[in-house]
This record gives C-alpha cells, sequence and structure tokens, in this order.
C-alpha cells in the first residue's frame, strides 16, 4: 500500500481552518492550472492583510524559497504582514482526516515580515505563529516608520539648505521654478523667508528625486543607482546629466526635470557637491526602509520646512488621518466593483487642492485594499502582474489632482509614482493651476472649475504660451486641465478666511482686492460662505461636480459642525446629501487631523442623493484617542467596519453606548443620529460622552433627563424673547474709542481677564468716546444707534473655560463690552433678572452653552451673536413670584463670591450652590451627574476624558 503524501495545498487549507478557529476568517489559496494565481494563506489581522507561505521541510531550499515568495507579497503591496513557513515532514504524510489535529500540535518554523522589517526565524505551534502575528500588528500600530524617517531626512535638509540660503541670486531663482513667485510689495523680512523656504524645499526635490532614481534603478538597467553615481567627481554635474537623460528617454518628467532645473541653479562651490552627497546618502538610508515610501513621507516633511504653515491657507492632512478618513470612504457600499479593471478605470477620484498628494495616495492605497480583499473573497487571480494593472488603471484613469504650487505637484506625482516604481505610466491627472492676475483676469487656481470644466493652466505674460505642459509620469505635452464628474472627491482645502486679518489669497497681497471681488461674484450662488473661508467654496464646488451616488470626504474646521459662517454649507449638505459619517477627535492633545495645526478639526462622509431620495441617519464617531500612526488608523478602521465596533449602534435616545477598544483602552465612542435638517447644527460631534449629548439632547427640548433619574420638565425660551442683543465688536470700535482714565456718559467692560472677573456681579472698568471721525478704512458709526442696545447684562463672546469663571455678568446700570454682548431685558423685572443671571451661570446654561458653542481650538470656543439668540434660557416670565423671591434672594448672596474655572464646576461650592438655587427652585433633581460629565469633557477642560496626570496652562488666554 501506498504512504499517503500530502500537497502542500491540503496543509494550506488546514491552517487556513485552524487559523479561523482562532478567530481569525482565512481565505485558504485556489490552485489553478496555470501555476499559483494566489497567495497560500490570506486574511485580515484587525485590518492588516496577512499572508501566509507555506513549504514542507523536505523540499530543497524550503527555508530560502519561502522566505522570498513571502517578502515578495509584502514589497508587491499584497500584504502588510506576511509569514514564512517550513511545515515539519511528518504533516507530510499524515491522513486528510488527521492533519488538522496533527498541525495543532505541530512545531512549524516560522520567520515574520512586515512593512518595518523581518524577524528571525522561530519555532512553534500555530498558537504561537498567530501569538507573533498578533504583536507584529500591535507593533506595526506603535511605530511611526514614517515619522522617524521624515524627521530623520528633515534634519538632513535643514543642514543642507543653511548652505544655500544666503545666496540671494540663487534663491530667488529656486522660487520662480518652484512656484514661490515674490509679491511686488514683499518686505525685507518676508523675502528672506521665501528665499529660506526656497532652499529648503530646493534640497527636499533633490532628496525625493534621488531617491525615485534608486527605486527605478532595481527595476530598469537603464538608471544608475545611487552608489554608483556618488563615484562620480563631478557630482552635480553627472546627476543633472543623467537625470536629463532619464526624463527625456523614460519618462517621470516632473520628478527629474524638477530636479534638474533645481541642480542647475545651484552655487557652483564646494558647499554645493558635500550637501549634494549628504542628500545621496540620507537618500539611500531611506531606500533601506520600504515601508516609509508606501506613505506619504515627502508630503510630511515638505509642510514641516515651509517657513509659514499658512502659505496660501493650506494645511497638511496627517497620513493617519488621511487613511482613516479613505478607508472608510471606499469601505462604503459602492454602486462600482472596484475588483473589476473596466469598471474600476471608471471611477474617478479627485482631490481640487491636493497639495502633496497625501489624501489621493491614502485614496489609491484604499482602493487597492479593496481590490486585493474583494479579490480574494471571490477566488479571483491576485498576483503581481494583477497590481501592476491596478496601480497602472489608478495612475492613468483614476486619480486627479489640481493645486497652485508646482512643487507640491512634483511631489505628488512622486509619491503616487512610488507605490510601483517599476510601472510606467503613460499619463497622470495631476494639473498645476494659475493663480493671480493674468491681463487683468482673475484666475482663482481650482475655483476656476466653478464655471468650467476645462482651465487653461498658464498664465502667460504675453500669450505666447496658452496652455501648459501636463504634470505626469510620463512624458509632457500641451494640454488643459480637465475635471470630469467625480465619484469620490476628497479634500483638505484651504482654511483661510476673508476676516480677522484677512487672510484670504493672503499670499498674494498686490492681487488680493480683485481676486476676492472675483470670487464673491462666482459663489453668491453656490450656497457657500466665503467668510467661513475657502473651504466653504470648495465643497460647493465639489457638489458641482459630483455625480449622483458620489461621495465627499472632507477635512474641515471642527467650526462646520456649528458655527454661524458654516450655516450655508450644512444646509447643502443636508439638502442634497446624505451626511454618512462624522468622526471629531476629543483627544486633548491632538483635536485637529492635520499637522500643521492646533485649530480643531472633523472628518466628514457625505453621499450625494439621487433625485426624491432622502437621507438616512448620520452616524458619529467621536475619537478620545486620534490615531498617531497609519497602521493604528487601520486597525481603527478595522474595529469600526468590522470588528469591536461593528455592532449595531446605539442612537442618542436609546439605552446603550457602542464603545471602540482596543483591547482594555478605550479610543472612543459611536452612535447614531437623525440627519441634520437644512442649518442645524451636527451636535453629535459636539460631545465626547455620548451619555452627556443624551441630557443636552433632552434638556435644549425642556426635558431633564438624568442618568438613573425620573424625566424632570423645566420653563425654556429663547434668550431672544427676554430681550435684545446689542452690537458686535467692531460696530462698538466704529462708535467709540476706549479709555481707562476719561470720564464718559458710556461705561464699559473691557477685555475678559479671568484673574479680575470672578464674580457674577460687576462694574465697569472702562468709559467709551464717541469719535468724531471714522476709523482708517472703516465708516462712521452713531454712537447714540450703538449705546441704544446697551445693556445690564453681559453675555461671553469668547470662552477659555480652563480658567474663564462666567458665562454672564450684571451691572447696575447699562454697559458695553469688546468681548461681551450687550443684552438689553428692560422687559424683566430686577427679580427675572437676577434669576435669569443665577440660570446663565448654572451647570445646566453652560451644559447648554457647550452644546451650541463653535470649537475653535482645544476648549476655546466661540458663541455668536444668532446663537445666543436662540439660546434655550429658563424662562423666567413662567416662574411663580415665590420661585423669583428664592432665586433673586441666592443672587444676591452668591452673585459677589468667587466663582472657580467653569472646568472645575465639579469641585466649585460656589457653582454647587447655584446649581442648588436652581433644582430648589424649580424641583429637579441633585445636578451633581451633570457636573461630573462635563468635568470629564475635554472640551471644556482641555484634558483627556480619562487624564493620567496632564495639566495644562491656566494662563493660556487670548
Amino acid at each position: 500500500m501506498n504512504e499517503q503524501r500530502n500537497r502542500e495545498e491540503v496543509v494550506n487549507t488546514q491552517l487556513a481552518i485552524f487559523i479561523s478557529d482562532l478567530g481569525v476568517a482565512a481565505d485558504a489559496e485556489t490552485i489553478h492550472f496555470h501555476g499559483r494565481q494566489r497567495p497560500d494563506v490570506l486574511f485580515d489581522l484587525r485590518g492588516l492583510r496577512v499572508i501566509i507561505e507555506g513549504k514542507f521541510s523536505d523540499h530543497a531550499n524550503a527555508q530560502q524559497i519561502v522566505l522570498e515568495d513571502a517578502r515578495r507579497r509584502v514589497q508587491s503591496g499584497i500584504a502588510h504582514l506576511a509569514t514564512a513557513v517550513v511545515y515539519p515532514k511528518p504533516l507530510r504524510n499524515t491522513p486528510t482526516a488527521g492533519i488538522l489535529e496533527t498541525l495543532g500540535v505541530s512545531k512549524l518554523k516560522y520567520l515574520i515580515i512586515s512593512e518595518a522589517g523581518e524577524s528571525d526565524w522561530y519555532e512553534g505551534d500555530p498558537a504561537s505563529l498567530m501569538d507573533a502575528l498578533r504583536q507584529a500588528q500591535e507593533s506595526l500600530a506603535k511605530d511611526d516608520i514614517v515619522e522617524k524617517t521624515a524627521r530623520s531626512l528633515s534634519i538632513q535638509l535643514e543642514g543642507v539648505a543653511m548652505l544655500w540660503m544666503g545666496r540671494r541670486g540663487p534663491c530667488d531663482r529656486l522660487s520662480d521654478i518652484l512656484g514661490f513667485a515674490p509679491p511686488k510689495s514683499e518686505t525685507k523680512t518676508k523675502a528672506q523667508e521665501r528665499r529660506e523656504t526656497a532652499a529648503k524645499v530646493s534640497a527636499l526635490v533633490l532628496a525625493n528625486a534621488f531617491i525615485f532614481q534608486e527605486q527605478l534603478s532595481r527595476t530598469d538597467a537603464r538608471v544608475s543607482s545611487l552608489r554608483k553615481l556618488e563615484k562620480e567627481d563631478d557630482l552635480v554635474g553627472a546627476t543633472a546629466k543623467h537625470w536629463n537623460w532619464i526624463w527625456k528617454n523614460i519618462n517621470y518628467v516632473p520628478i527629474f526635470q524638477l530636479g534638474e532645473n533645481v541642480l542647475l541653479e545651484l552655487p557652483p562651490e564646494p558647499q554645493t557637491d558635500r550637501a549634494t552627497r549628504a542628500l545621496l546618502a540620507e537618500a539611500l538610508s531611506i531606500c533601506a526602509h520600504q515601508a516609509a515610501l508606501r506613505h506619504d513621507l515627502m508630503g510630511r516633511i515638505y509642510h514641516w520646512l515651509l517657513h509659514e504653515a499658512k502659505y496660501l491657507g493650506t494645511y497638511y492632512t496627517s497620513v493617519s488621518a488621511a487613511t482613516l478618513l479613505l478607508k472608510l470612504a471606499i469601505a462604503e457600499k459602492w454602486e462600482q466593483d472596484l475588483s473589476d479593471f473596466q469598471q474600476l478605470a471608471d471611477f474617478k477620484v479627485a482631490d481640487l487642492a491636493c497639495g502633496t498628494g497625501t489624501l489621493l495616495m491614502a485614496s489609491a492605497q484604499a482602493i487597492t485594499d479593496a481590490f486585493i480583499r474583494k479579490r480574494a473573497e471571490s477566488e479571483l487571480p491576485l498576483t503581481e502582474k494583477d497590481l501592476t494593472l491596478l496601480h497602472r488603471t489608478l495612475m492613468q484613469n483614476v486619480i486627479y489632482g489640481y493645486d497652485v504650487l508646482p512643487s507640491a505637484v512634483h511631489l505628488t506625482a512622486s509619491t503616487l509614482a512610488l507605490l510601483a516604481p517599476d510601472v510606467a505610466f503613460v499619463r497622470m491627472g495631476l494639473f498645476v493651476m494659475p493663480l493671480g492676475i493674468d491681463h487683468g483676469i482673475a484666475r482663482l487656481g481650482s475655483l476656476d472649475f466653478l464655471s468650467t470644466n476645462v482651465v487653461r493652466t498658464q498664465i502667460a505674460l504675453d500669450y505666447s504660451q496658452l496652455e501648459t505642459v501636463r504634470t505626469g509620469a510620463g512624458f509632457s505635452y500641451l494640454t488643459n486641465a480637465e475635471l470630469p464628474m467625480l465619484d469620490l472627491c476628497v479634500m483638505n482645502p484651504p482654511f483661510v478666511r476673508s476676516v480677522g486679518g484677512n487672510l484670504l489669497f493672503g499670499s498674494l497681497p498686490d492681487e488680493r482686492g480683485m481676486m476676492q471681488k472675483e470670487l464673491k461674484l462666482r459663489v453668491g450662488q453656490l450656497g457657500a460662505s466665503s467668510t467661513a473661508g475657502l473651504g466653504s467654496v470648495f465643497v460647493a464646488l465639489a457638489d458641482r461636480w459630483l455625480k449622483p451616488k458620489g461621495r465627499l470626504a472632507f477635512v474641515l474646521p471642527a467650526a462646520l459642525a456649528s458655527g454661524e459662517a458654516w450655516a450655508s454649507t450644512r444646509e447643502l449638505l443636508a439638502n442634497r446629501y446624505h451626511l454618512e459619517t462624522v468622526i471629531s477627535s476629543h483627544d486633548s492633545s491632538r483635536p485637529n487631523f492635520s499637522e500643521n495645526t492646533d485649530l480643531s478639526e472633523l472628518l466628514f462622509i457625505a453621499r450625494k442623493l439621487e433625485p426624491k431620495e432622502k437621507p438616512g441617519r448620520t452616524t458619529y464617531i467621536n475619537l478620545w484617542q486620534n490615531p498617531r500612526t497609519t497602521h493604528e488608523s487601520i486597525d481603527l478602521e478595522y474595529r469600526l467596519t468590522r470588528g469591536d465596533a461593528s455592532g449595531a449602534t446605539c442612537t442618542v435616545e436609546g439605552e446603550g453606548i457602542s464603545t471602540i477598544r482596543r483591547f482594555s483602552k478605550k479610543l472612543g465612542e459611536k452612535f447614531s443620529m437623525p440627519a441634520a435638517k437644512g442649518k442645524e447644527n451636527w451636535t453629535g460631534a459636539l460631545f465626547a460622552q455620548t451619555e452627556l449629548l443624551r441630557v443636552f439632547w433632552g434638556l435644549q427640548f425642556g426635558q431633564l433627563r438624568l442618568p438613573a433619574a425620573d424625566v424632570c420638565d423645566i420653563p425654556l425660551c429663547e434668550l431672544g424673547l427676554l430681550g435684545e442683543l446689542g452690537y458686535d465688536r467692531r460696530d462698538i470700535h466704529d462708535a467709540f474709542t476706549v479709555s481707562k482714565d476719561d470720564w464718559s456718559p458710556y461705561p464699559a467692560f473691557w477685555s475678559h481677564d479671568s484673574k479680575k472677573v470672578k464674580t457674577i456681579a460687576q462694574t465697569p472698568n472702562a468709559n467709551l468716546l464717541a469719535r468724531t471721525k471714522a476709523a482708517e478704512g472703516r465708516r462712521l458709526k452713531s454712537a447714540k444707534d450703538v449705546w441704544a442696545k446697551a445693556g445690564r447684562i453681559l453675555l461671553v463672546e469668547r470662552l477659555w473655560p480652563v480658567t474663564h469663571r462666567v458665562l454672564a455678568v450684571r451691572f447696575d446700570n447699562k454697559a458695553l463690552g469688546n468681548t461681551w454682548w450687550a443684552f438689553n431685558a428692560e422687559s424683566l423685572t430686577e427679580k427675572q433678572e437676577k434669576a435669569l443671571l443665577l440660570w446663565l451661570n448654572s451647570s445646566l446654561s453652560l451644559l447648554l452653552y457647550f452644546g451650541h458653542r463653535v470649537v475653535t481650538r482645544s476648549a476655546w470656543m466661540q458663541m455668536k451673536k444668532p446663537a445666543w439668540k436662540s439660546m434655550p434660557v429658563l424662562d423666567v416670565r413662567s416662574l411663580s413670584s415665590k420661585q423669583l423671591t428664592a432665586l433673586a434672594k441666592q443672587y444676591d448672596a452668591l452673585s459677589v463670591q468667587g466663582l472657580a474655572a467653569l472646568a472645575q464646576l465639579k469641585t466649585d461650592p460656589v457653582r454647587v450652590k447655584i446649581d442648588a438655587a436652581i433644582s430648589r427652585a424649580l424641583g429637579t433633581p441633585d445636578l451633581a451627574p451633570v457636573r461630573e460629565l462635563l468635568e470629564r469633557e475635554p472640551g471644556l477642560s482641555a484634558l483627556d476624558v480619562s487624564p493620567k496626570g496632564k495639566s495644562v496652562d491656566e494662563d493660556d488666554e487670548e
């Protein structure tokens, strides 16, 4: 009788079954007649693709062969983690029915490969193998390879740039090449900053081209390796010559042509040779860490090097945020099958303000992940050739990017091409857009697409060249920038606004006025507000070119959720979209999703509705811990869509809360709410704790719903029904000047110093003097008219609750304030007014304020006039004489006592007494749960929900 001899695929299948029993869904390979078409075993481990390649130990060179197979899977991008496994010989002859049992106790020899490197060879059973894979996954989640590599290169670039910064002529020419042309009115200081930026970005361009050359040399023998190039005596000349040959004879024009142009402008000095050699050496070092090249390494460095983070108002999306946003967006249900090449070729993704391409790269990677997963599930071929065709399809047919900076688009091209450096592209849909005045015509970059989908992309001074060279990985040719109808528009648009210093088109001060005028004409009918900034305009632009069922995936300021200036954008989305997902960060140290800003931001995904379709519910994801690394984001997305938090999410009214955890650590909460209508706020994004949101949700409708307590009705009304709000600070400045010394019939309360403003009862600290002539650049406003809306009550406009103590203050006589809204409540009696002041400084009032606030930065918040006017407050008109008398008496006793900071309300004895007075008068339960929940909110305390010894600068006031 012949001895049974198992084939490897039989044991691979059994290993897949064993892994499934360990809690992972594994897909055993399908063997095709024409050779291997798929990996041996492919499965997901918390969002990472894991491949296991196996060989029997009796196979010649089994260890080396299986190792090379596993390495190839990671290098090609099919897997994030790969394991080379050598099966012991006894498994070869084990009867089929007993393989699973034998496998469970077999000693396997295995090695794990990740983007970060390779482990040693180990021995153990399948359970040990899975433990090792889980540890590797955790290690990747914690280890930010891109960050480490970027910091190392940044230090080198800074040093190199120092050698060129003092060379005025070369730096000015480099500025022109890179797109940092100086404005006519440039000051000496600004000129020096521009030259420094040009020197730094030039160094980055050279390092980037060196890296790409080394990658190309691995698959194209015509391209010299860096080791060979560094032996040249005249390194600069040899490099320029070789790069010229590459872009003329192979492709990759935007990468090597720009690199050559930079080299030719460098001063012919020994320092230049030393600097170039240093960059080459650093490039070699980076190429040893291939994982960093799969992510937006150069984009991160580019924005670190910019002298002004707000150049053109752009902020750089973090790699982790881009990964999370696009993984979630692509995980949504699409009409197209993204694993089918023909359908994928018709799928269009664009970023209309692409910068260095972070979101486009994340899009490409998310589509690649979906492609691999779907083909594995469908048992379709999955080889390196399939991935080559995928990358070519993505670059030539799917991805489109537009920006105003040539240097940024250069990096976008190389970043995307580095995903598959061995794949030659005929074209790439990347364009440098015009910004400035061209023969009296305002050119607004990608905003020129507001009126047409075809834009001439060259500002020609003499009309000798009306079209420009298209930026692509292949050869160049004259073309226009075209914008197709889109399936997915991804963007982190410029945030600059036309107020507060007028940063709109701030990099072009000579031309700003004309450009703003043109922008105003174009956005009038779009459902956008330039007061909110260019971000609002870009949302409207994206809507114009998005197909029905297409999606928006945006990074925008957190003010979008509740800001008055963003109301038109919320209305546009409410009327035309299903707002599917909103992600907010309540991580006290990272409330942002961009790298070079401390402004609070949010992410959202919205699907464009078909005619007559009604929007569904919105899922809110409130993060307590904002992912720092790419793999943390991959892990989080897996938990949100297929893992720990993939169950039914709770509603605001429901009992359960869907928590997001990584082992014992809570990452955040997830829940759903009915879609916001019209200009309604996205209230779900404003609270880290769903439990507190529930209390707020009921309270704004007059019901106090405390945990484990009966529902209690509270008489509320809008503040605007009790009186009239006064003018804003700009109007006050147009009518008055301020004086600390001169007498005036117009008393004022100036600024909001938390060290002085400790009580509810206050006295004026300044006087206003009526203007006799207008301030420079402004119109004179009537002092009499402005004073007519002064009031005895002042309401806070901006708040830093870490130190500020009051929401409202009261005076014996009328006053105006520059950081306060005057509230004239002449229709109220004195007792009603005092009762109102006590309410306004209670914990319930703070909760209502918190849920209507505009989030700016960390715990900083604003409350504009319309929001205050519609704010629910205690309807003191409905209170009985007994209630009013009791509250007025408590006001007299407590209004002169010093309050602690609002963030310390849980332990503030005066605040506790105010709450107790409100509870007694209204018959409500004890408000201690409200104080405890509020104090835990990062948006109030500037601390994490569960702080671990963190402290906050109590002087962090403006």
